[in-house]
């Protein structure tokens, strides 16, 4: 039986869940940002017309992918704003100049705070005193990680033996939660409160040696970096969920992910991407938001269950 335009938005409206609600309100947000200062934003109408046109697409085809039965369609449903976390990565380099220009960032302030902590400047230090080319390749790789540590956990989770298979999306909702909110939070924060970096503010690339993965990071930050999105670090603060979630459900994998995540925030401040201060403040966000989104509850996520209980 058909059902009436009526029931479908009901029905669509018993599945949205929390993050289809962050995203909606993320892009309509970030939608007049650039109508602010639009001589820095190009098109900044346009962009407008872009974002809600894909706001209301998340309010409509998520719901529906969720309620389908085969795999792929449920998955997107349930992944899909991670993969649309480029585009928002992308704007950034417009964004950062809506409330500061380059002159007016937060590097400043993030080196004093430094200084005055350690007494020099460690991300430009480090790499100085310990100019080893096989250090840096492994801090160049570990920096990569994070590129594939949320893929590493979703295959764990749909690979899993004895786990029933709900609780396999409960696992996915609640890692892609985490990480969603995560990341809408730095873009927020790069926006409002940008920050450069190292790399960019003070020195240029790491003048030490390296092979396959200085080089990929080499050719990322040349033709994929952008200014402003330093503090927090969003490296540290998205990989630290899927750390996480793999040290909640994988113990037989703790091991290896603690140490590739133990790197990976070394590696922020050997390979100068990051300040310090922007390592521990991205580990202080994804504590908070961890700890804090597990006491959220999801109407949707219990309506969904009760349904494929029956």
């Amino acid at each position: 039986m058909a059902l009436s335009p009526g029931s479908l938005l009901v029905r669509l409206s018993l599945r949205r869940m929390n993050i289809d609600r962050w995203a909606v309100v993320y892009l309509l947000v970030s939608a007049c940002f650039p109508l602010l200062r639009p001589s820095v934003f190009p098109h900044p109408w346009l962009n407008a017309v872009v974002h809600g046109a894909l706001a209301l697409a998340i309010w409509f085809i998520p719901p529906w992918l969720r309620s389908r039965r085969r795999f792929l369609p449920r998955l997107l449903g349930e992944i899909y704003l991670p993969l649309i976390f480029p585009m928002f990565y992308t704007e950034l380099q417009y964004l950062g100049l809506i409330f500061f220009d380059f002159h007016s960032s937060l590097d400043p302030s993030l080196i004093r705070m430094e200084q005055w902590i350690f007494g020099f400047q460690p991300s430009l230090r480090w790499s100085e005193v310990w100019p080893w080319p096989w250090f840096h390749e492994l801090m160049e790789f570990a920096y990569f990680s994070y590129y594939f540590l949320a893929v590493i956990f979703l295959v764990l989770v749909f690979r899993a033996r004895g786990v029933p298979r709900e609780m396999r999306w409960d696992a996915v909702r609640d890692f892609v939660r985490d990480l969603s909110a995560v990341m809408l939070i730095c873009y927020t924060l790069y926006t409002i409160f940008p920050a450069w970096g190292p790399k960019y503010f003070r020195a240029g690339f790491v003048d030490v040696g390296g092979w396959i993965f200085t080089d990929i990071m080499h050719r990322i930050h040349e033709n994929g970096a952008i200014l402003g999105a330093a503090f927090p670090s969003s490296h540290v603060a998205a990989s630290f969920v899927p750390w996480w979630h793999t040290w909640r459900w994988f113990p037989r994998h703790r091991w290896w992910m603690t140490i590739l995540f133990t790197l990976l925030c070394m590696a922020t401040v050997y390979c100068r991407y990051h300040y310090v201060v922007d390592v521990i403040a991205g580990m202080l966000l994804a504590v908070l938001v961890v700890h804090g989104m597990s006491r959220f509850g999801d109407s949707a996520r219990d309506r969904l269950r009760e349904e494929r209980c029956r």
